[in-house]
């Protein structure tokens, strides 16, 4: 029988697939599972390490804390707490405890900046963190975006991202912040390579 952790992952590239299947040869196709929470998974697995938190917490929570964007039908802007009330009910189908169901829930609610005077916990943190590791691998993703889906002009593209860049790179914790400055500089540069392809 799969734990709660591989029975939300399948419920995620279950859910991504569809999206990406539903939006194939239009300006939406993307496939969130492998392109977004793979990595903020990995990263909230090496975050965690040597920390005293809930891991299982984390893990449920680094693939449910955008699951609301594979449905075309909900609002972008609030896919925080979209994600958050759809992670709330895939958890009580499946019995999980009702007070880890809340620390699920209020990581995934609390992760966007808006948020941030709202987080208490380290598991919050480390979503968070975890979260903006992950677009510093998918700069190319956050172009296309901006690009193929919003329609900005190149130049309008490229603001965008590195607006967006900026706001995760202040977001993150000063020690992370090293490990990303190099990456983070050459985004500001407007060195055109970096949008076009990742890492």
């Amino acid at each position: 029988m799969l734990d709660i952790v591989d029975e939300m992952r399948n419920e995620v590239i279950n859910r991504s697939n569809y999206f990406e299947k539903l939006t194939r040869g239009t300006k939406d196709e993307y496939n969130l599972y492998y392109e977004h929470i793979q990595y903020v998974y990995n990263y909230v697995i090496m975050l965690s390490e040597d920390e005293d938190v809930d891991l299982e917490v984390l893990k449920l929570s680094a693939l449910l804390h955008d699951i609301s964007m594979t449905d075309i039908n909900l609002d972008r802007d609030n896919h925080n707490e979209n994600s958050a009330n759809i992670a709330m009910e895939y958890l009580k189908k499946y019995n999980y405890p009702q007070d880890k169901i809340n620390k699920v829930y209020n990581c995934i609610l609390n992760h966007s900046s808006k948020r941030k005077k709202y987080r208490v916990t380290k598991e919050e943190e480390i979503l968070v963190n975890s979260d903006c590791l992950s677009h510093f691998d998918s700069i190319s993703n956050l172009y296309n975006l901006a690009h193929n889906v919003i329609g900005l002009s190149d130049e309008e593209s490229i603001k965008y991202v590195q607006d967006k860049l900026t706001r995760d790179y202040y977001e993150l914790d000063d020690k992370l912040k090293l490990f990303i400055t190099d990456r983070y500089n050459r985004v500001m540069s407007g060195d055109i390579d970096i949008y076009k392809k990742s890492k």
